[in-house]
């Protein structure tokens, strides 16, 4: 079992640790689908949210925000009856919010990607664990970054969640020194 992987043995969640969790993410796309469904996971595990990810794809139209953005109240009234995602209407309708709050970041910053790096320097912050026990869930840069995300209309990304998304998302690299799937042993 690797430790850094948070304990679990299962696979949906050992094949995301080792293959997409903590990889450096720079596509502005990517990373807008990744913090939209880290939104639907405040509250509820991440594994939770990954056994649904295609369901929200489907729903969300890959998480195309030119698509998400143009979204009725009717688009999220038909999501609620959506099979296999979480239905919490204010989850649903802050996928919608984040989608305009998207464009709005790209054209002041030049891209989504450019904004969210430049929190981090724009190379990736090692959180340097040895140990699962150092791991943290919350920093002044995710809750300067939840702040700023609010401005722009996104909802259900606090300091945590932000925390938690500059983890997965590779700004930081939260995985063990010791792990195999850290991005400075795979070079």
């Amino acid at each position: 079992m690797n430790p850094c992987a948070f304990g679990t043995k299962d696979p949906i969640y050992l094949e995301y640790h080792d293959n997409v969790w903590g990889q450096p993410m720079y596509d502005s796309l990517q990373l807008f689908k990744l913090m939209a469904l880290e939104s639907q996971h405040a509250g509820l595990s991440w594994l939770t949210i990954l056994k649904k990810k295609s369901s929200y794809e489907q729903a969300f139209y890959d998480f195309d925000p030119a698509k998400i953005a143009k979204m009725t109240e009717q688009d999220i009234d038909s999501l609620m009856e959506f099979p296999n995602i979480v239905h919490n209407r204010k989850k649903l309708e802050a996928i919608v919010n984040q989608a305009k709050g998207f464009f709005e970041i790209e054209q002041e910053y030049g891209s989504f990607s450019e904004f969210l790096w430049s929190y981090v320097d724009h190379k990736p912050y090692d959180l340097n664990y040895k140990e699962p026990s150092e791991r943290i869930t919350v920093d002044e840069t995710a809750t300067q970054l939840s702040k700023k995300l609010k401005q722009y209309g996104f909802k259900f990304l606090g300091p945590v969640t932000v925390f938690s998304f500059l983890e997965a998302a590779g700004l930081y690299n939260a995985h063990l020194q010791s792990c195999p799937s850290n991005p400075k042993n795979l070079k």
